[in-house]
C-alpha cells in the first residue's frame, strides 16, 4: 500500500517477474472499465484489449498480467484494508453493482466541479489513483454517494413501510444494468487461458 500522501503515484505494474509501464490518466481507466463491460467482446478479445492500457506487453496475456492490471484499475494500492482476502470475496453473495462510470458520468462531473474545484471535462491530467481517492472522498451529501447509497440500501432491513417504498421507487429509477462484473471477467479469462 502506498502512501497518498508521501509516494509517488504508480506509474508501472508488475507482473511475470517483469515491470510494465501503464497509462495512467484517469479517462485511459474510465475506458477500461468501459472496455471490461462491452459484451459485444469475449473474454479473450477484453483480454487482449487490456494489453492497450501496458507499454511493452508481452506477446501473450498472463494470469499475472491481467491480475496486475485488474488491481491497478481499483487503485488496490490505495486501500486500507489489506487483510481483506479473496476468500472473504468469495464468501460475499453476488449483489447488482451500485455505480457506474458511464452510467453516472454526470453526477461524478458535478461532484467533482462542486466538491473539488476540478472540471473533469478540461482538466489536463489527473492520475487514476487520485481520481479514484478524491472520488472515494466525496462527501454524503454528493450526487455520487446518494446514489450509491440509495442502490446499496437492503430494503429488508427497513421497518418502515411508506420509506421502504419511497426507497425501493429510486432504486427502481437509479437501477443499473447487472453485466459490469470485472470478477467475471477475470474468471472466465482463466479458464480460457493457455498460457
Amino acid at each position: 500500500m502506498i502512501h497518498l500522501l508521501l509516494d509517488a503515484l504508480p506509474e508501472h505494474i508488475e507482473a511475470d517477474g517483469r515491470r510494465y509501464s501503464v497509462l495512467t490518466d484517469f479517462r485511459d481507466w474510465v475506458q477500461f472499465a468501459d472496455m471490461l463491460a462491452d459484451r459485444a467482446l469475449t473474454p479473450e478479445e477484453r483480454a487482449v484489449a487490456a494489453l492497450m492500457w501496458v507499454s511493452g506487453p508481452p506477446e501473450h496475456v498472463t494470469a499475472a498480467l491481467v491480475t496486475a492490471l485488474l488491481g491497478f484499475y481499483r487503485a488496490d494500492g490505495l486501500r486500507q484494508d489489506p487483510e481483506e482476502t479473496e476468500e472473504d470475496d468469495d464468501e460475499q453473495p453476488e449483489r447488482p453493482p451500485v455505480f457506474d462510470w458511464r452510467v453516472d458520468a454526470a453526477y461524478i462531473v458535478g461532484d467533482f466541479r462542486r466538491f473539488y474545484g476540478i472540471d473533469l471535462l478540461e482538466v489536463g491530467y489527473l492520475h487514476w489513483w487520485k481520481f479514484r481517492a478524491l472520488f472515494e472522498a466525496l462527501p454524503e451529501d454528493s450526487g455520487c454517494m446518494k446514489r450509491i447509497g440509495y442502490r446499496s440500501c437492503d430494503l429488508s432491513k427497513i421497518r418502515n413501510k411508506a420509506e421502504r417504498q419511497r426507497i425501493a421507487a429510486i432504486q427502481r429509477q437509479i437501477r443499473l444494468p447487472w453485466e459490469r462484473e470485472e470478477e467475471a471477467f477475470g474468471d472466465a479469462l482463466w479458464d480460457s487461458m493457455m498460457v
